[in-house]
């Protein structure tokens, strides 16, 4: 704009007669104040680039080294699994829940009761075991013939009638007692009693509790544990069965 108008004017001087120069002069300057004007109120009229959205990827995030990590609660919610409990898959069992106000002796209800499970044998029974291992231990006897050079007068099938019966007859006549009946047994050392105490059920399994007790000739108890069987399928059975939980 300011290159048009200054040809404009000098070709106005070429052919003007030399007295009207002047003129021509103040007319160039007005046209050139008036070309820059426009144009310094172009660039000020001109309106900001809008500012770009932030990307998604821009975001702070939400959580960074100085946020404190999930409570364990939290965190094995969100992963499906209580508190200490493995995260399972597939076809499980809910949870067996609090034991019963009414349900004894205590050691005999599963330990880590918040946890799923995907059969009955995973259930945990430790303080129980580890009662049943004392109670073999206390009656353990030496024997000649025997592998390691000692026995169990614990293992009461092998004290029933002459040389003893088999482990699954034993267990079969256990079952079969009703609540008070008892099986009394002689060893080499020892002689014992085993009582079914309670028919209570265990995570919605038939289950039947039995009371073990270990006496020396005298008749002073050396030691006593309980016991339970359960009645449920094993994983490739089409029928339940009792087995021998403890």
């Amino acid at each position: 704009m300011i290159r048009k108008t200054l040809i404009a004017a000098l070709c106005g001087i070429a052919l003007a007669p030399l007295g009207a120069h002047a003129q021509w002069l103040d007319t160039l300057k007005n046209a050139a104040a008036q070309a820059a004007v426009g144009a310094v109120q172009k660039v000020v009229d001109k309106p900001a680039a809008e500012p770009q959205e932030r990307s998604p990827a821009a975001a702070p995030a939400t959580r960074n080294a100085d946020t404190p990590a999930a409570p364990a609660a939290q965190r094995a919610a969100e992963a499906g699994a209580a508190p200490g409990c493995r995260k399972l898959k597939g076809n499980v069992l809910p949870p067996v829940g609090e034991r019963p106000a009414g349900f004894k002796p205590e050691v005999l209800w599963p330990e880590e009761t918040q946890c799923s499970y995907y059969k009955f044998a995973d259930l945990k029974f430790d303080a129980a075991r580890e009662m049943k291992k004392k109670f073999e231990n206390a009656s353990k006897v030496p024997c000649s013939d025997c592998e390691g050079g000692y026995s169990f007068d614990a293992w009461a099938h092998f004290s029933m009638g002459k040389g003893g019966i088999s482990k699954d007859k034993f267990d079969a006549m256990l079952v079969a007692l009703k609540p008070g009946q008892h099986i009394d047994w002689k060893g080499a050392k020892f002689q014992g009693q085993v009582l079914l105490s309670g028919e209570q059920p265990v995570a919605g399994f038939p289950c039947k509790q039995f009371h073990w007790i270990l006496k020396d000739k005298s008749g002073a108890q050396v030691a006593e544990r309980e016991g339970m069987f359960c009645e449920y399928k094993e994983e490739y059975s089409t029928t339940a069965k009792w087995h021998e939980i403890l």
